[in-house]
């Protein structure tokens, strides 16, 4: 298994874990919303505010946005800014590095350059890009009017999932270029959807808007595969630094 395999899958199990900072779902379990084993993956990965400035240093999204040479600009020197200002976080303690991480994420938020419509647009895309585990969003979750009773079943799913990533992992099941995640990765999305009532998964539709189609085919964040090849973050492989997305 190569660096980068193991980088990206790594990064998929944190972003998810984002998600479930954002529900509150750790809360639920007294973990004081840290997420999966109170790790507190959604301060560390900058949860759905990383997300957006993926999505906008994609070309095809620049270009669904329309945005202009002006905010092409401004959104690449934030996330410059950030960049630089994360390598001095690297050494603080594990709560104070969290708090920073947030206050720069709200500092040099790229969404802050766009309109509402352009807003409205990327939240769409976004949506559509997460695929059904966007429903650990809190928002999202509200917004479906999701019961306690399914979100406990969405945290479940998505546990399942992990601890199936981990015993493929050291098993050695990844070696058929990303394959098994991909399978892992629509095992999972189904699963979730069977969750929602018909008239949830009927206004998941509607939160999606307009089909986007991402370029290279849809990102992938489950490891390699296809993925935004034109337009998406250098990161060795398919999609956000290497992968993203959560569908086909």
């Amino acid at each position: 298994m190569t660096l980068r395999w193991i980088a990206v899958s790594i990064f998929a199990v944190a972003l998810v874990g984002g998600a479930f900072a954002q529900s509150g779902f750790g809360q639920q379990r007294g973990q004081g919303g840290q997420g999966p084993r109170g790790q507190g993956f959604g301060m560390m990965m900058g949860g759905a505010g990383m997300m957006s400035g993926m999505l906008l240093q994609r070309a095809d999204v620049q270009r669904e946005l329309n945005l202009t040479e002006q905010q092409k600009n401004q959104i690449r020197q934030m996330q410059e800014n950030q960049r630089a200002a994360m390598q001095e976080l690297r050494n603080l303690p594990p709560q104070e590095r969290r708090q920073k991480m947030q206050e720069l994420w709200q500092k040099n938020d790229p969404t802050s350059v766009l309109n509402e419509s352009q807003k409205k647009r990327l939240r769409e895309i976004e949506l559509q890009a997460m695929g059904p585990s966007a429903f650990l969003q809190e928002d999202v979750a509200n917004e479906l009017k999701l019961t306690q009773e399914q979100r406990s079943r969405l945290q479940g799913i998505v546990m399942q999932q992990m601890q199936q990533l981990r015993e493929q992992f050291q098993g050695g099941g990844f070696g058929q270029g990303g394959q098994n995640l991909q399978q892992l990765r629509e095992q999972m999305e189904k699963q979730m959807l069977e969750v929602l009532t018909p008239a949830q998964r009927q206004q998941w539709q509607q939160m999606q808007g307009k089909p986007f189609q991402f370029e290279g085919g849809r990102p992938m964040l489950w490891g390699g595969g296809r993925g935004g090849a034109q337009g998406a973050p250098r990161g060795g492989g398919s999609g956000f630094g290497g992968g993203r997305g959560f569908g086909n």
